[in-house]
């Protein structure tokens, strides 16, 4: 487990990563490969299990992608106050999650 700060930076670096092709694309993968993968697997993870230990709390749709709810995290971290983000990365996801896809 790391900082939402940690998490952000991981995660802004997923989607660069996304956004590029060739040499590009392997030089980000080279920045830090574990983060990249820490990120995607960390939401992801976080997502299904809200989604089935807390389905009236946390309704992602079935279409939901994980780069789509990895977005919704960095925009979520990207409003918090710097002394939040020294929060575990986990508790922000969920709450990230909670926020975005809440249920009706």
């Amino acid at each position: 487990m790391t900082s939402g700060a940690r998490l952000l930076e991981q995660c802004q670096l997923y989607f660069e990563f996304l956004g590029r092709t060739g040499a590009g694309q392997e030089e980000t993968f080279a920045d830090d490969p574990f983060g990249l993968g820490y990120c995607a697997g960390l939401v992801r993870g976080v997502a299904v299990m809200a989604k089935t230990l807390m389905p009236t709390r946390v309704c992602l749709r079935a279409d939901t992608s994980t780069a789509n709810a990895v977005w919704t995290i960095i925009q979520y971290l990207e409003t918090l106050e710097p002394e939040t983000l020294v929060e575990p990365d986990a508790e922000l996801v969920l709450r990230s999650l909670e926020k975005t896809f809440r249920c009706p």
